[in-house]
């Protein structure tokens, strides 16, 4: 896990005392001939915290993928790291802190935004990791360029691997790949040190050189023991203990099972669409009142979180519909059902579901890699290529090359027969 910045309080401090002085500061004018704008920014604070309820409501109703609350902390993110005096520093250390998978990615967009080499490089290491297939692994190799000609030891050193020994998405170019290699060690990197001294002890990529070799040698020794190298910032195989987090995680899970049950049951779509329906009755006779009081600059706006309501509570009515439409299929997982009746194309479905992660099927790569095995079992090619990425990257499954190699060969082999026949294990 990523160390936080040193100065992180300090940072949080001057933000928060400057946002509250924003917040608290013109109400200071209520004491002054300008106390109309006291009233009016208390007016919009009022309705800026009315709308975050609505849109988390509607959020919730609608399952959109960012709700409110998130929209919420990441306005207070950017806000906060304006005071940071390494912001990208702040930025990977939340990306790496994240307990959500969808506000880690925003906050290593974030780093990277701001062009330093080792935000570039931990957004290679995503999608090199990421097990996102060849496309990911693709534009992984085309960030860890970025990170290498911006001067990154580790990213010049992981590229020269790849152009020695060549692949599906670079050219072997072992003479491209040995300037790499010593780009990385001049920069500090050990292990690059210690690969060009063999490299020229033994004429592995390079010609033989005793006196190269033995000055390698000597820079890999001043430089320190070689290093792991790194892991991307978003590969967590638990995501950390935040109470707060886990707080909020099992208070919406609790709404959601009771919104599940209401709705998913005839008496409470009509209890919901009589409460609705009790709710519009009362905006619409509020109406003439609500049009008196904006009439006369009445500041009682006693109807106004009626207005805000009406919305979500609309929202809610069109959900019970749709699932009183749907009839005995409500409440069913049709995906999971057809994957555990063995359709291959099902199985690759629910592996991709749980791979990317959404309401119904939570993010989870262990999960994910089991289906992508029974799809592939059944002869699906996407789900075999699928498969040999995640043993090549260790995404769900422990790292092993040589399972990665017969998963390729049978999609190879199944791609080009034709051949639906299941694979053996």
């Amino acid at each position: 896990m990523r160390p936080p910045p040193p100065d992180l309080r300090r940072t949080w401090a001057l933000a928060l005392a400057a946002l509250g002085l924003v917040l608290v500061a013109p109400f200071l004018l209520r004491w002054t001939p300008l106390a109309i704008l006291a009233d009016v920014w208390g007016t919009l604070l009022l309705v800026a915290l009315l709308l975050t309820v609505l849109g988390a409501i509607i959020g919730v109703a609608a399952q959109a993928t960012v709700p409110a609350i998130s929209v919420v902390e990441r306005l207070l993110r950017r806000w906060v790291a304006r005071f940071s005096p390494d912001p990208e520093g702040l930025w990977l250390y939340w990306a790496a802190e994240a307990p959500r998978a969808g506000m880690g990615d925003w906050c290593l967009g974030r780093a990277v935004a701001l062009g330093g080499r080792e935000a570039q490089f931990q957004e290679a290491l995503a999608f090199l990791e990421g097990g996102l297939g060849h496309g990911g692994q693709s534009v992984g190799l085309e960030r860890l360029r970025r990170a290498a000609l911006r001067g990154h030891p580790e990213a010049a050193f992981r590229l020269a691997e790849v152009l020695r020994s060549g692949g599906q998405h670079l050219p072997r170019d072992a003479a491209e790949g040995l300037t790499w290699y010593r780009r990385s060690a001049e920069a500090g990197y050990a292990t690059a040190a210690l690969w060009l001294a063999h490299a020229h002890e033994a004429g592995d990529g390079a010609p033989i050189d005793p006196v190269q070799a033995a000055t390698w040698a000597e820079v890999a020794g001043r430089l320190g023991p070689a290093l792991p190298l790194s892991r991307s910032l978003l590969r967590h195989d638990a995501a950390p203990d935040d109470p707060l987090e886990r707080l909020v995680v099992q208070f919406f899970a609790v709404m959601n099972h009771a919104a599940e049950r209401v709705v998913s049951t005839r008496r409470g779509q009509r209890a919901l669409l009589l409460a609705s329906g009790v709710v519009a009755a009362s905006f619409l006779l509020g109406l003439i009142p609500l049009a008196i009081v904006f009439w006369v600059g009445s500041s009682g706006l006693f109807h106004l979180p009626l207005l805000f309501a009406l919305p979500s509570l609309v929202i809610l009515g069109w959900r019970a519909w749709r699932l009183r439409k749907e009839g005995p299929r409500r409440g069913r997982d049709k995906l999971r059902e057809a994957a555990e009746a063995g359709d291959p194309e099902a199985c690759h479905s629910l592996a991709v579901a749980h791979r990317l992660g959404s309401a119904l099927h939570p993010k989870d790569p262990l999960a994910a890699a089991l289906w992508f095995r029974k799809a592939a079992e059944a002869g699906h090619t996407e789900a075999m290529l699928a498969l040999a990425e995640a043993h090549r990257t260790g995404h769900g499954v422990l790292r092993d090359p040589q399972e990665a190699a017969r998963w390729a060969e049978a999609a190879r082999l199944e791609s080009t027969s034709g051949r639906a026949s299941p694979m053996e294990s």
